[in-house]
Parts: structure tokens; C-alpha cells; sequence
């Protein structure tokens, strides 16, 4: 049983490559979640100004409120925040554990970059589904205008 524990504890050691590796990783990976934390702020602002701003002037030709473009910008920040909320838990989590020895926080930190992975990809999946769904609707507009 020691020695089966003993296995287990030598198989979960990181080398120091692993170690500064997953350092660098952390650094980089808190200077990209800062730089989107202040992108989602200038897109919040931008909101704002927008709201503000094009809601006193009126413009007839457009169909729809320009108010639409501040609550669509509002949206992609909030869209936005998640996956870079990830990536910021992730870079502090990993740094602490790092420099800690702390295993589990080095697990929760893993665990958010898996999040943030994750959010990332299903993202891509429904985007790229959307772009193919619009691809299809336009041919087919395209084949029923040609047959009027």
C-alpha cells in the first residue's frame, strides 16, 4: 500500500522544465485576461457612449434604433468576460500553486484553463455551425431569385 502511494506521488512530480514552462505559461496567460478585462471595459464604454450619444441624434434611414448596437455590444462583453475570467483564474491560481507547492490549487488552476479551453471551442462550434447556416440560407436565396 506505501509503496503503491509511493509510485503515485513520483508519477505527480513536475520537472523543472514543467514547473517554469507552466510559470511562463501563467504570466502570458494573465497579461492576455488583462488586456481582455480592458478590452471588455472599452466595450462596455463604448456602449454607454453609444446609448447616450447616438439616442439624442435620430437617423430615419436606419430600420431598427441605434440603441440595438450599444445592447449588442453589451452582450459581447458579457459573452466575452467568461472566457477570459477562465484565463485570469487560471494564470493566478497556477502562479500561487507554483510557487506554493500547493497541488490542489495547481488542480483548480488546470481545472479553468480546461474551462476556458472548453468555452472557447463550443463557441467556435456554434459560430462556425452559424456561418455554414448562413452559407446554406444564401445559396438558397441566391437559387430562388434566379428561379423568379
Amino acid at each position: 500500500m506505501e509503496n503503491e502511494k509511493q509510485t503515485e506521488n513520483s508519477e505527480n512530480q513536475l520537472t523543472s522544465a514543467a514547473v517554469g514552462f507552466l510559470q511562463e505559461s501563467a504570466k502570458w496567460s494573465k497579461f492576455m485576461a488583462i488586456i481582455g478585462f480592458i478590452g471588455i471595459g472599452i466595450m462596455v464604454l463604448i456602449s454607454v457612449f453609444m446609448a447616450i450619444g447616438i439616442g439624442a441624434t435620430t437617423m430615419p434611414e436606419l430600420p431598427f434604433s441605434m440603441s440595438v448596437f450599444s445592447i449588442i455590444y453589451v452582450v459581447f462583453a458579457a459573452v466575452y468576460f467568461f472566457p477570459v475570467y477562465y484565463l485570469y483564474q487560471y494564470a493566478t491560481k497556477t502562479n500561487i500553486a507554483l510557487h506554493s507547492k500547493n497541488k490542489q490549487l495547481l488542480t483548480d488552476g488546470l481545472e479553468n484553463l480546461k474551462s476556458h479551453h472548453k468555452f472557447l471551442g463550443i463557441f467556435t462550434l456554434i459560430i462556425v455551425s452559424l456561418y455554414g447556416f448562413i452559407f446554406v440560407l444564401a445559396i438558397l436565396g441566391g437559387i430562388l431569385s434566379a428561379l423568379k
